[in-house]
């Protein structure tokens, strides 16, 4: 693992290797950890491990304070799933509390296509009126917005309704977006929100001419 982009000097050109069949690797400011990283104003004690199982690795976030996210890049689709956590231009955060499906999506986690919960069996899907069934529908209301914004310019509460088998929904300051976020460090055309059958609701930055200049995160505690 190596830190390509980095905001202190601690950081820059850090590398750090994991081997072993089976393992757990902490990485943190504290001295308890595998890789210790003195940098005590932006990881905590702990910040994450690395579980190596089965020749497989993964990441898991144990920040409090500054918690581990995952940058979202025009190569990226994230899958929404219930309770995500997503960041916008570094200045606001939406909590994603309803995420319904037409059916349980099937597709399989892959190198550009990540999956928070592999394994997760709560896609609310759902049907009424004795086998009707509402459209895929998305809701966030934000949760935090930094103090150098005005959090009269944000929307309130984003309901996103997938009327097509594959809909897609822009977002980003300018008025052409289908979410409107007026705060001046969104990007005017800042990131997408997509619902496919096979890959449920996803957030990306592709299909854009360039990435947008604050960046889009999901929180992995999400």
């Amino acid at each position: 693992m190596k830190f390509e982009a980095v905001d202190t000097e601690e950081l820059k050109n850090l590398e750090i290797s994991v081997d072993g069949t089976q393992g757990i690797f902490k990485i943190g400011e504290g001295e308890a950890n595998h890789y210790q990283i003195p940098n005590d104003k932006k990881l905590w004690e702990s910040q994450l491990m690395i579980v190596c199982k089965d020749g497989k690795y993964f990441i898991r976030d144990l920040g409090v304070v500054h918690t581990s996210r995952i940058k979202v890049d025009m190569n990226t689709q994230i899958q929404i799933q219930q309770d995500a956590l997503i960041d916008l231009g570094k200045v606001v955060h939406y909590h994603f509390d309803k995420v319904t499906h037409k059916s349980v999506p099937n597709q399989e986690p892959k190198d550009t296509f990540f999956i928070m919960r592999p394994n997760a069996s709560d896609y609310n899907v759902e049907e009424i009126n004795e086998g009707e069934q509402d459209p895929p529908t998305l809701r966030a209301r934000p949760t935090w917005v930094s103090s150098d914004e005005n959090k009269d310019l944000i929307q309130k509460e984003i309901i996103l309704e997938a009327i097509d088998r594959n809909h897609y929904f822009s977002i980003g300051r300018s008025m052409r977006r289908e979410v409107q976020i007026k705060l001046k460090a969104v990007s005017a055309d800042h990131c997408n929100i997509t619902y496919e059958e096979s890959k449920g609701w996803f957030i990306s930055e592709s299909g854009k001419d360039k990435a947008s200049s604050n960046g889009t995160f999901v929180f992995m505690k999400s």
